[in-house]
């Protein structure tokens, strides 16, 4: 699962990489995406990105990068910026040059001696360490923002069942546990086993790069809403403070190596689990949160 994930992620962040298959000649442009097909870049042809879902990609001409999942890429003569080839087989053919790295999970390499590849080959996933959020500040404030972000988003647009599974978070922690396991281990298992078959590549690669990560932002929401609350002993209903305050506690946990990101990922995926149980488990869309008791007389 962190595999299929991680290159899932991967992929997108692929996305983003400009053409840079040749410094000395005109800069490439275009996108090619293909799923369950197959697509050829022919000779004196280029495109800034190459993605292909269950299927192949022949390059003759010029890429920026070149991403294949669930099939095999077969660069002939070709001059490719990057390479990323997922449960398939990389073909350096020809005078083929890759300017920058290759990634190769699940998959293997043929290169051929008059192929060139002037980066590095990365076999499998590379193990991000615990301790990137403390290493890299601008990334860890960028996240941090972005979280924050969605979080308030998620309380402004859905008030109501915010406060729900924030109760239910607490109220009914069993209930939000076993969803958690639904969405977090039962799900991501069978889009696994999904992965491997050719008509369900794509609806897994969805599952496991989109579906799961916005479960687990939404549930990153609601357990922070729950932990602001408490904090706060407050009961507003625009507990945009709490959410806040709440985010801000779960990414200072987050910073404690191992342990505390260990409990935001558990937060979350209890918080994902206490939503979808508002949702699917037939509990109401109002919930009371506790709040602090009022002195008799006042």
């Amino acid at each position: 699962m962190r595999r299929a994930g991680a290159s899932a992620v991967l992929a997108l962040a692929l996305l983003a990489l400009p053409g840079t298959a040749s410094a000395q000649e005109a800069p490439v442009s275009g996108l090619l995406v293909r799923i369950e097909g197959d697509v050829v870049v022919g000779r004196g042809e280029s495109a800034d990105l190459v993605l292909v879902v269950s299927g192949d990609a022949e390059v003759r001409g010029r890429a920026g990068a070149v991403v294949v999942l669930g099939g095999n890429a077969r660069l002939i003569g070709a001059r490719v910026g990057h390479l990323m080839v997922f449960r398939g087989t990389a073909e350096l053919r020809g005078a083929t040059v890759v300017e920058g790295d290759v990634w190769l999970t699940w998959a293997r390499l043929d290169q051929r001696p008059t192929a060139t590849v002037r980066g590095s080959v990365h076999r499998g996933v590379a193990r991000f360490g615990w301790g990137w959020p403390v290493l890299s500040l601008p990334l860890s404030l960028g996240v941090g923002l972005v979280l924050m972000g969605a979080s308030l988003l998620v309380a402004w647009a859905a008030p109501r069942r915010m406060a729900a599974a924030a109760a239910a978070l607490t109220g009914s922690l069993p209930g939000a546990a076993a969803w958690a396991g639904i969405l977090f281990v039962v799900g991501p298992g069978l889009a696994l086993l999904a992965f491997f078959t050719v008509v369900g590549l794509p609806a897994s690669l969805v599952a496991l790069g989109v579906v799961l990560p916005l479960a687990c932002l939404a549930g990153f929401a609601v357990a922070a809403r729950r932990l602001g609350t408490w904090v706060l002993r407050s009961s507003s209903p625009r507990p945009y403070g709490a959410v806040a305050l709440g985010c801000v506690l779960l990414l200072a946990a987050g910073l404690i190596p191992v342990a505390g990101q260990v409990g935001v990922l558990l937060a979350s995926a209890l918080g994902a689990g206490a939503l979808a149980q508002t949702v699917g488990g037939g509990r109401p869309a109002v919930a009371v949160e506790t709040a602090p008791a009022e002195d008799e007389g006042e």
